[in-house]
């Protein structure tokens, strides 16, 4: 039986390794050549805390004075794009305190599996990504972020996670290298931390060591189907017009990220989705750094650390892809950094990235996939019974991989899976 995934990022690989596990002949395509995917700009985090979805009345709250804002966390580049209108429409529809409570225990069961999973690859002697398990701390700054973060404490006890409040002087205590000006802050115990890129470049050649054929600057170009199936997947080396090839298929998997509706509408599925551009910048050899990865909640700004360099990432700008860095929203990340973590901003190798050039050079950036509610895609779709999606995971790709793997693998072999899909189902849509 042979299965293809289409898509090289996280995801995708995390697939065709469970469904590889399970006995599967597995082909993966790729467009690009898996050297600069979203996942090396992650933060690498782990986070069973994260279990409240983007579509959020939080986020909808602030969103209207974010948008008038170029440099805010959250962006919506305007647009005459309907799929930008569709997409906002639903949003807006499922940001409620009712979708919210529907969606923790899902999201947590989902985050919970997939670290175990991942920690499982850590032990396995196939890996070396820095695995490291120190929780993620939730700092804020003012009373109202105060007030929002103990509310998701709450909720995070109820579902069964472990949390520590700390206080300024706690919080001081907690990273002395970083010279807290913060109210206080949240730390969740369950969290764990990865280093993403070496994630990324060591899955395809587990893979490959497996079996699995990895085939890379493959664009997908359509289908061909009957009785409600897809029999083979038709590709072709990017940039070449005439070089059709089709490969038969028992199960198909669409984990294209950003780029699933496109690959989706060749085979009559419709994903209500966007890209939502997110900045990082790498910084190698700090001379001081943080003991614990960090997000600073009123910035929307998040901080990781590994033995060697500290990452720090943001932001959500939403509307069609292109290559454009745009300054102001990286600056406004550095910035943040000295509100709450002056000792970080203060390091030579930070200060170094106030000078605009260099932090062109530095920054990186991704498009992260953004369902229209918040909730990941994984289930199968509605015209073909043999196509299995799983995208649509936004800032939770590395977060929700291996679960999101190890659910394709069950659904594609007809087990039941670890946790219930009901929520993630992509028909919700169709």
């Amino acid at each position: 039986m042979r299965a293809i995934v289409i898509g090289g990022g996280v995801i995708g690989l995390s697939a065709a390794y469970f469904l590889r596990e399970e006995g599967w002949e597995v082909v993966v395509l790729e467009k690009g050549d898996l050297t600069n995917g979203c996942s090396f700009g992650n933060m690498g985090y782990l986070s069973p805390s994260h279990f409240e979805p983007l579509a959020s009345p939080g986020i909808v709250k602030q969103g209207l004075w974010w948008m008038l804002r170029t440099e805010s966390p959250f962006y919506i580049r305007p647009s005459l794009d309907w799929r930008l209108f569709d997409w906002g429409f639903k949003f807006m529809r499922a940001a409620t305190p009712a979708h919210v409570e529907r969606c923790a225990r899902p999201l947590a069961d989902l985050l919970l599996l997939s670290k175990a999973e991942t920690k499982q690859w850590a032990e396995s002697g196939l890996f070396d990504f820095e695995y490291t398990e120190r929780g993620c701390v939730l700092w804020y700054n003012t009373p109202e972020g105060e007030k929002s973060e103990a509310a998701t404490a709450r909720r995070a006890e109820e579902l069964g996670l472990k949390i520590t409040v700390l206080n300024r002087e706690q919080a001081r205590a907690l990273e002395p290298d970083a010279q807290m000006e913060v109210r206080g802050g949240v730390l969740y115990h369950d969290d764990a931390h990865l280093y993403p890129n070496a994630l990324m470049q060591q899955l395809p050649r587990v893979l490959e060591r497996r079996g699995v054929r990895v085939l890379c600057n493959s664009e997908v170009v359509g289908f061909v189907g009957s009785n409600g199936a897809i029999d083979a997947v038709c590709y072709r080396p990017v940039g070449v017009a005439d070089a059709e090839e089709r490969l038969p298929a028992d199960i198909v998997v669409l984990a294209a990220g950003s780029w699933s509706p496109q690959v989706a509408r060749l085979c009559g599925e419709y994903l209500p989705m966007m890209p939502g551009k997110g900045y990082s910048v790498t910084v190698d050899a700090p001379e001081r750094t943080l003991r614990h990865p960090c997000i600073l909640k009123e910035a929307k700004v998040a901080l990781t650390p590994w033995r060697a360099r500290l990452r720090i990432g943001s932001t959500l700008e939403i509307g069609h892809m292109d290559d454009r860095i745009r300054l102001r929203r990286v600056q406004s990340i550095l910035r943040a950094v000295g509100q709450y973590l002056p000792g970080i901003a203060a390091d030579p190798k930070v200060c170094a990235l106030q000078d605009a050039d260099v932090l062109l050079q530095r920054a990186w950036f991704g498009y992260r996939p953004l369902s229209a509610d918040g909730m990941p895609y994984i289930g199968f779709g509605r015209r073909s019974h043999n196509l299995i999606i799983a995208t649509g995971h936004a800032m939770l790709g590395v977060s929700l991989a291996a679960g999101t793997g190890r659910v394709v693998a069950e659904l594609a072999t007809g087990k039941p899976t670890s946790v219930d899909v009901t929520p993630f189902d992509p028909k919700r849509y169709s």
